[in-house]
């Protein structure tokens, strides 16, 4: 089976060209850093016979192929077509409305925008909203109608309204900044959810996640699918740790074109560390050991190995890992520092790929193939040492696994399509239910005694 048709190692066997690009997209960043090394070679005094100085090196190679093709920028820029994004300055793109034949059992999706940003609500939509979620596709509900989202069952279940904010491809940074926006606004709510998947750390350092994608994946993306153009991102300061925030580079529409033309995308990425290091995992070799001893710089990471294939794709894929999760520290530290200066509370989700959950319920061993932690003991020790609260809901997946007579596999495919299908939204509202309900303050309408009962809601009642 070709790897690209799995998801963590768990086979994919979906009929629908959609549904094998969602799988890639959710899968694409574990396949880098999962990467096994097929050849090693013998290594000097120093360790650094994988170095190549040579013009064209793997980094540039890297570039060249990844040049976005003129006519996927033309169909996204283009306010008549029938895709999935459109273009932002900071975030590189939002959302459209959108039917696409992506759901369960080949079934078409509905998912509509307000014009005030947030995903078209099914439940309680009209009245004040104290809750707003933010994060990447498995907020935004991506592969569901509208309805069909976790926020939608929580909101049927609280008898109140809670508004989304996910896009689909964002990661930790990019939904801070968008979260910072609406904030700022009247559509702010006093509580903030802030929900982090998979590899969002890892999209966060990067300055244009198209980059990152493989030349099979980019020769076969659909084109009413096109995103992952430049937006914001986030890296460390070398010298001192601290969070350093950049501004996109192609931050117009226009400017998307100088994506296509191959001398701009290797002259404006060329020195980019992040780059320097999917080359390496993918290749073995370093085109420039500065770039990447910057990054381990920056987190004290003294693990570099240059010696030979194998432990230069073992060693930076561990520094790759460990610094994007450091920069989803300093951005969550940044987060709390905001809602807290502003009155607000902040309550974290870590959300997972479906292999991530299949190897966790198999009991797959860290350090096995194919085997990524997304969310590590690292992060999760920062979020109770910083008073956030949060729910890991693989504990709770793998809590109800031991309930079922099924294997992982199995287990696994009844809430996942790529994404959760509707079932499994269902499955992650109930999963942190229980927490949710002992951080609000007062609790909702529905399990509100006295007084404060669901009779507040003029209209719904006879009087």
């Amino acid at each position: 089976m070709n790897p690209a048709d799995q998801r963590d190692g768990v086979p994919d066997n979906g009929s629908y060209t959609r549904r094998r690009f969602l799988n890639k997209t959710t899968s694409l960043a574990a396949g880098v850093l999962a990467a096994n090394a097929s050849e090693s070679i013998a290594g000097d005094a120093l360790g650094r016979s994988t170095v190549k100085r040579s013009q064209q090196n793997s980094v540039e190679h890297l570039l060249r192929k990844a040049v976005m093709p003129r006519q996927a920028v033309d169909q996204f820029l283009d306010p008549r077509a029938k895709v999935w994004a459109k273009f932002h300055p900071v975030y590189g793109y939002l959302l459209r409305d959108s039917f696409m034949r992506d759901g369960v059992d080949g079934s078409h999706t509905l998912a509509r925008y307000s014009e005030r940003g947030h995903r078209r609500q099914v439940n309680f939509g009209e009245l004040p909203c104290r809750i707003n979620t933010y994060g990447d596709s498995f907020t935004q509900g991506h592969q569901v109608s509208d309805g069909e989202t976790w926020q939608e069952v929580l909101a049927a279940h609280f008898c109140e309204p809670i508004r989304n904010y996910g896009i689909g491809g964002f990661g930790v940074y990019q939904a801070y900044r968008r979260l910072l926006e609406v904030e700022e606004t009247d559509r702010g709510a006093p509580n903030v959810i802030l929900n982090i998947w998979g590899d969002d750390h890892h999209r966060s350092i990067m300055a244009c996640r198209w980059l990152s994608f493989d030349g099979d994946f980019l020769d076969n993306m659909p084109h009413e699918m096109f995103h992952a153009n430049p937006w914001a991102y986030a890296r460390l300061d070398p010298n001192s740790g601290d969070l350093t925030e950049f501004d996109c580079v192609c931050p117009t529409p226009e400017s998307i074109y100088d994506m296509c033309d191959e001398e701009f995308v290797v002259e404006t990425f060329r020195d980019d560390a992040v780059i320097h290091a999917y080359a390496a995992i993918r290749t073995g070799e370093v085109a420039n050991p500065d770039a990447l001893e910057a990054m381990a710089a920056a987190i004290e990471f003294n693990s570099l190995d240059y010696t030979s294939k194998d432990t230069v794709r073992s060693s930076v894929k561990h520094l790759h890992a460990e610094y994007a999760v450091r920069v989803g520290m300093k951005i969550v530290e940044r987060l709390q520092q905001y809602v807290a200066s502003h009155g607000k509370k902040l309550f974290v989700l870590l959300s997972h790929p479906a292999g991530s959950v299949w190897h966790h319920c198999k009991g797959t061993r860290q350090g096995s193939e194919n085997f990524v932690d997304w969310h590590p003991q690292e992060f999760c020790e920062f979020l109770s040492q910083a008073g956030i609260p949060f729910v890991n809901t693989v504990d709770k997946h793998v809590e109800e696994f031991q309930q079922f007579r099924a294997d992982a596999k199995a287990y696994v495919d009844r809430y996942y399509i790529g994404h959760y299908n509707p079932q499994g939204n269902h499955f992650f509202a109930y999963a942190i239910k229980n927490e949710l309900l002992a951080w609000l303050d007062p609790q909702p309408p529905a399990y509100r005694d006295g007084p404060q009962s669901p009779l507040d809601f003029d209209g719904y009642l006879p009087s």
